[in-house]
């Protein structure tokens, strides 16, 4: 009920309605239409577009258009509409009426009370051409907190009944989200973008947490994602699950959604691209650019904002960098169809015509620099068989007195040559006082390549006014004058256009298999992870590799994958959490879903829980993350989150780098073919067979079948896990079964298992290892053996030898070449961490025990002889050291008093390594005989006293949050003849490796965190 504080309730249209929504209202009586005869010249459909003041912040500084600042408020806007595409036709204001006070007592007699300042924007058309759809955002609420203010939300006007109505009548539900960038489906449904996470929410719940918007990777704001609506405003429903923003939803006449992602996967991507979905939100797949992230003026930056598909089905962007200036930037084609990047084709495609074509001719800068051909901030085509298209135009101006006369910043004249000049343009001689003009006597004027060419000239703000441009003859007319401080854009055309192919909702038990929507599953089917952008990257070819007689078991590097969930990051108002929580990786969350074998070919078929983001890590034998090349090295992490709805089937060739710029990956129709052919005929594949429980052989494979595909047809799609294990279900000769078996269960842990599952795995299962309390009892787990009459014939308990007290109280240097301590008290030097943790992932100062048998940190002579860039300069004045340094400028100055350490205290950075920031005595350089050296001027040459400071030595870190491999110096002492050898056990071993894998965090759930 925010919004109702504002206003009494209006009387319209012979009704008393809350002036949050209306229904049945006339907009009308806001003006009316023009009546003259039609003008070849314009177009003959009503044209709708938004007027709204340059922005501004509440200082009345001009505010650059960030393409993802998408709340923002910018009060002030309209939304007209005008019955044809002409200077003359009247213009109907047709969303000031919601915001209008029906009485204003301060007003003569007949006076129309002024709307109260909102905001709209997002317009599109329905294809019949009589609905206009756009988003809408009511008056600041005064004093009300950013909380309690309006929300955006989506509104329909009906040009047949001139009807202005909310799409969502409720109240409650309308302000539950931020709804913006409204479309309609080929249904009537209507698809947008927004914060409200429906589906997200109720995963949550599922995972006993509460149910809030989950903010994006970088914690800023919350996630704005694809949902669909009736058009009344019920049955909302989250299609996409993206962890950053899916924006600018528009439908293809395919059928499909085309829209705008931010991939921004944490530390490594940032990138924004084009990806189509099905409206039901399955078949997500990347349509363009994600490689493409500089096609902007000199290799710059160009977001491809607002798309939209031309007749001839390219896909029309707005070419902007992220923050535009100047509001707007280049009108670009893109042929999707044929290219996947802007040096890419569709793979097939032979066509050699750039991928990016400008709509409009002429030189079109988007790089920030100024732009002679203007800028565009809205284009919009019209379907008459002219190619024409209206638009949102502002042409590149300057700021001067007159013609031809500019000013600079400091609003002193001069002419385009760079010359001073007076106010009639005649050159100031060299002696002149400059002629500087107030400001409110500046005006715009034309740019010149001339006045372009100089740096102090200042470009003026844009005055985009609405124009149908031809881009066949280059030519355009107005429709829209434009006006100071004033832009008109987002103009579009309301004309009947063929409705889009229609793509059903599946169903279950029709479409799919029941069991699947019951399971809540997709299922992904990796043909396999030795194929890298069509290269075959496993140890002996693919088809020796799933030869056992070729490739052993044990020698395939792929055995494993694991399922990985992103974790939904609530803002402080839900929890407030120390940032220290997520550890020495810092800054992302992870749950583990499950594992599943890979087939000895490399692929995998299995199983997804519906509706989350996922991705996942191929793992060795012993459930270490590692690249498929069996190079040994650590392997990247899969850092894209992937999504399916219940039982949806994906299919993906295999794997890509994130350095391959120039292979298609990603979007099904352009990729290379498999590099696994499968089963070569209808025959078992070479030397191995795939056999039932008994031990019986199955029939044999379909041709071109993977092995993950032959076995899902036999078994069943496989079905996660949260143990690894690997029953061998093909043999190693075709004849007899594989006696090879790995287990490493959480069965097997005699401390807390980081899940609630055990044999049973659903769509729900989750690992969650919070540091605390899964990892720290391994190391106080008591390890003991006892013989017949229970004396101690062993302890291995890892917190009797590493900590500072052994089991008799006595005082010890932690063992181990590192000193590791593993006893759970705070640390002394990182207090958000227990010392096992902090010893673990940062390293510790080396101890040592003084005489008495104290512990005290080992302390070392350190000698500094120079450090050039403070040493000082000069030793004068009876023998009295006087000071100088270098400045941040190498010029020489007194050194500030305050500056000169007397101790010489040591200054260590975080990681505790020295930062040289003492100033140094200097003396005189002396010879044999102790005599002062001079320079050629006859002064004494000076060099700086060797300085002793004390400092402490460190022990270096022993694990790494890169994952188990890069912490090999940690696991060798428990392999086979290592000093640890049997101390821990699999489960053990396979539960602190998965836990580095993902990151080492000291927490994976927020709501259990400090």
């Amino acid at each position: 009920m925010k919004l109702l504080t504002l206003f009494k309730p209006i009387t319209l249209c012979g009704g008393v309605l809350p002036a949050l929504f209306l229904l049945g209202c006339d907009a009308s009586s806001g003006g009316g239409g023009n009546t003259q005869e039609p003008d070849p010249v314009v177009v003959d459909f009503p044209v709708a577009y938004i007027q709204r003041p340059i922005p501004r912040d509440e200082d009345g500084i001009f505010v650059p258009d960030d393409v993802l600042d998408i709340t923002a408020f910018r009060p002030g806007a309209r939304l007209l509409l005008k019955d044809r595409a002409s200077v003359p036709a009247d213009a109907l204001v047709i969303t000031d009426i919601p915001f209008t006070p029906e009485t204003d007592e301060s007003l003569p007699e007949g006076d129309v009370p002024t709307p109260l300042p909102y905001d709209v924007k997002d317009l599109s058309v329905d294809p019949d051409g009589t609905k206009l759809l756009f988003a809408m955002r009511a008056p600041e609420i005064e004093d009300a907190d950013e909380e309690n203010q309006p929300t955006w939300n989506i509104w329909e006007y009906n040009l047949e009944t001139e009807i202005l109505r909310r799409i969502i009548e409720s109240n409650t539900i309308a302000e539950e989200g931020q709804d913006i960038m409204p479309a309609y489906l080929a249904d009537g449904r209507i698809i947008f973008s927004t914060n409200r996470q429906r589906r997200s929410r109720a995963v949550l719940l599922d995972e006993s947490k509460p149910q809030f918007a989950a903010l994006i990777e970088t914690g800023d704001e919350e996630a704005f994602v694809l949902h669909v609506m009736e058009n009344d405003g019920n049955d909302i429903s989250q299609i996409t699950f993206n962890q950053s923003h899916d924006l600018y939803p528009t439908v293809l006449n395919d059928g499909r959604i085309l829209f705008l992602r931010w991939d921004n996967y944490r530390d490594s991507k940032d990138v924004l691209s084009l990806y189509t979905a099905n409206p039901d939100g399955s078949n997500v797949n990347v349509e363009y650019g994600f490689h493409s992230q500089n096609t902007g003026t000199n290799g710059t930056e160009g977001v491809f904002a607002k798309p939209r598909e031309l007749v001839d089905s390219r896909i029309q962007v707005s070419l902007r960098p992220r923050i535009a200036e100047q509001l707007g930037g280049g009108m670009i084609a893109i042929d999707t169809f044929n290219f996947t990047e802007l040096n890419i084709t569709v793979e097939g495609s032979e066509s050699a015509s750039p991928a990016q074509n400008s709509i409009i001719s002429g030189e079109i800068n988007t790089d920030g620099s100024a732009s002679p051909g203007g800028y565009y901030s809205s284009a919009y085509p019209i379907d008459d068989g002219s190619g024409r298209l209206l638009i949102s135009w502002s042409p590149c101006q300057l700021r001067g007195y007159q013609l031809n006369i500019y000013v600079d910043e400091n609003l002193q004249l001069m002419n385009e040559n760079g010359e001073r000049v007076d106010r009639t343009g005649s050159v100031l001689a060299v002696d002149e006082t400059p002629i500087t003009i107030p400001e409110e006597e500046v005006g715009f004027f034309p740019c010149t390549n001339e006045a372009l060419s100089l740096t102090s000239i200042q470009l003026a703000l844009p005055v985009y006014g609405l124009w149908i441009f031809d881009p066949f003859n280059q030519t355009q007319s107005p429709v829209v004058l434009s006006e100071n401080d004033v832009m008109y854009t987002e103009a579009l055309v309301l004309q009947p256009q063929p409705i889009p192919d229609y793509i059903p909702d599946p169903i279950a038990g029709i479409d799919f298999e029941q069991a699947l929507a019951e399971e809540n599953v997709g299922i992904l089917h990796i043909r396999s992870v030795y194929d890298m952008d069509g290269t075959d990257i496993s140890p002996n070819g693919i088809m020796a590799t799933a030869d056992p007689l070729q490739t052993t078991e044990n020698e395939r590097p792929a055995r494993f994958i694991r399922l990985l969930k992103a974790v939904s990051m609530a803002d402080d108002d839900v929890v407030d959490f120390d940032n220290s929580a997520f550890g020495r990786a810092g800054g992302q969350m992870k749950d583990i879903l499950g594992y599943v074998p890979i087939e000895p070919d490399g692929s995998a078929m299995f199983k997804v829980p519906a509706d989350v983001a996922f991705t996942f890590s191929i793992l060795d034998a012993n459930g270490k993350r590692v690249r498929t090349d069996g190079s040994g090295n650590i392997g990247p992490r899969h850092q894209y989150w992937m999504a399916l709805r219940a039982g949806e089937v994906r299919e993906c060739t295999g794997c890509h780098t994130n350095d391959d710029t120039i292979t298609p990956h990603g979007r099904i129709d352009s990729g290379l073919a498999s590099i696994n052919p499968g089963a070569l005929s209808a025959a078992a594949f070479p030397n191995t067979q795939l056999r039932d429980a008994f031990g019986t052989p199955h029939g044999p494979p379909e041709v071109g079948e993977s092995m993950a595909q032959y076995y899902a047809r036999m078994n069943g799609v496989r079905t996660p896990s949260v143990n690894i294990i690997d029953y061998s279900d093909w043999t190693e000769d075709g004849i007899r079964p594989s006696s090879a078996t790995i287990d490493l269960s959480y069965s097997d842990l005699r401390t807390e298992a980081p899940t609630e599952c055990g044999v049973n795995w659903t769509s729900l299962c989750r690992i969650v290892i919070n540091y605390i309390e899964h990892v720290q009892p391994v190391w106080e787990l008591p390890r003991v053996t006892l013989d017949d009459t229970d004396a101690v014939i062993s302890d291995f308990t890892c917190t009797n030898c590493h900590n500072t007290t052994d089991a008799d109280g006595m005082t010890i240097i932690p063992a181990g070449t590192r000193q590791l301590n593993l006893s759970s008290v705070q640390s002394t030097e990182r207090n958000d961490y227990v010392e096992s943790y902090a010893h673990l992932l940062f390293g510790s100062r080396v101890l040592e025990l003084d005489d008495n048998g104290n512990l005290r940190l080992e302390l070392e002579q350190l000698v500094i002889d120079s450090v050039p860039q403070y040493q000082m300069i000069q030793l004068v004045i009876d023998d009295v050291p006087q000071f100088e340094a270098l400045n941040e400028d190498g010029v020489t100055v007194p050194a500030p008093a305050d500056t000169i350490d007397p101790d010489l205290t040591l200054l260590l950075d975080e990681n505790d390594n020295l930062v040289p920031f003492m100033v140094q005595e200097l003396q005189p350089v002396l010879d044999d005989e102790d005599n002062p050296i001079l320079d050629g001027e006859g002064n004494p040459l000076m060099e700086p006293i060797p300085i002793m400071i004390e400092t402490q030595n460190r022990n270096g870190a022993l694990l790494s949050p890169n994952g188990a491999l890069s912490s090999n110096g940690f696991f060798r002492v428990f392999e086979n003849g290592g000093t640890h050898q049997d101390y821990l056990n699999g489960a053990e071993l396979k539960l602190i490796a998965e836990w580095l894998d993902i990151g080492g965090q000291y927490y994976n759930n927020q709501f259990v965190a400090p």
